[in-house]
């Protein structure tokens, strides 16, 4: 049995962002961007595909492909059904790194891994916001004193933002209880460059993470 096995997923229907990860984007793909990274790393790692155009792009760059259903494909939830395709692997652990943020740096996806291997606990990726100021629905104060009398950033409590970049989680329990992790496990990995957790999922995004790949792409790869 592997102690982990690092995968990406994808599938051509998107609502909110037509075919995202097979269209052009600045001369490539977002899979064969994520392909490129996969292909890297010092543990094993897969590509998991409904489609045949996923299974052409691995086999150029090496990478094992796995055949999602078309089920898999299709469906939003439940998540275990979505994955079902882990079932057969044997692998005590899954890393699971989006497909959708090109700008991800590869350096980053290893310490990411490296880590969360050491400590043994549910991971995901993060990054810290130091000077918001927030408040709940019910005015109550989240990160600031309530009673402070002026709006001095250096008094804000540093909160963390949950990055849909990278997952580290047990496959056992996954299967067994249906999610992830349990919340209070989780342990949050403070990403070393945060300024690159670009995310696709609309038309916007995708343009905007298209132009800055053209300018910084060098630096994720």
């Amino acid at each position: 049995m592997e102690q982990v096995s690092v995968f990406s997923f994808g599938r051509k229907q998107s609502a909110r962002c037509q075919n995202k990860m097979l269209r052009g984007f600045a001369d490539t793909t977002l899979t064969d961007i994520v392909l490129a990274k996969l292909s890297r790393l010092s543990h094993p790692a897969f590509f998991a595909g409904h489609e045949p155009e996923f299974a052409e792009k691995c086999l150029a760059h090496g990478v094992p492909f796995i055949a999602r259903s078309q089920r898999s494909a299709t469906i939003d939830e439940p998540i275990v059904d979505i994955l079902d395709f882990l079932k057969p692997i044997q692998s005590r652990f899954f890393v699971i790194v989006s497909a959708c943020l090109p700008l991800l740096p590869l350096a980053d996806i290893q310490n990411f891994i490296d880590q969360s291997l050491a400590s043994g606990k549910p991971s995901m990726s993060a990054r810290m916001h130091r000077t918001y100021f927030l408040r709940a629905r019910d005015h109550a104060p989240l990160s600031f004193d309530g009673t402070s009398q002026t709006i001095n950033t250096k008094t804000v409590e540093p909160v963390y933002e949950l990055v849909h970049a990278l997952y580290f989680f047990e496959k056992d329990f996954f299967f067994k209880n249906g999610r992830y992790w349990n919340w209070g496990d989780l342990r949050m990995h403070d990403m070393a460059s945060p300024h690159f957790l670009v995310d696709v999922d609309t038309e916007q995004d995708f343009i905007a993470a298209e132009s800055l790949y053209r300018a910084f792409g060098n630096a994720a790869a």
